[in-house]
């Protein structure tokens, strides 16, 4: 992520170009194994295989998708949200939004007693 906090993609204009796992795992700083999972749980398809050894490609539609679903990840939603939000089904992305939100919300209040508890240990040894 640069300082802007945007992945730090090349552009990606070409309409008919074809991305390898390579390709993809540079242009976004994954690894092929993030690439993989994501492709396991349905989240992002190759377009197509391609040569003997049946290597995957994607087009550009699946770089955007893939850009989509690194920024759903970074915000802290979980691999059924960002399904949900991106399947035809999802009428209203703002309530998965939302839950996230919250649920993220409480995670802080629970790190905020963990701090405060272990600020107190940390008092008791001085």
């Amino acid at each position: 992520m640069n300082a802007e906090g945007t992945l730090p993609v090349k552009n990606v204009t070409e309409s008919n170009h074809h991305y390898t796992v390579g390709d993809l795992c540079e242009l976004f700083q994954i690894t092929r194994k993030t690439l993989f999972y994501y492709d396991r749980s349905g989240l992002l398809r190759p377009t197509e295989r391609v040569g003997v050894q049946n290597f995957k490609v994607y087009d550009t539609e699946a770089v955007e998708r893939l850009r989509t679903i690194l920024d759903y990840r970074r915000a802290g939603l979980t691999i059924q949200e960002i399904r949900i939000l991106l399947s035809e089904e999802c009428s209203n992305p703002a309530v998965i939004l939302n839950q996230a939100l919250d649920r993220l919300k409480q995670k802080q209040k629970q790190c905020a007693v963990q701090i405060g508890r272990l600020k107190e240990l940390i008092r008791e040894l001085e």
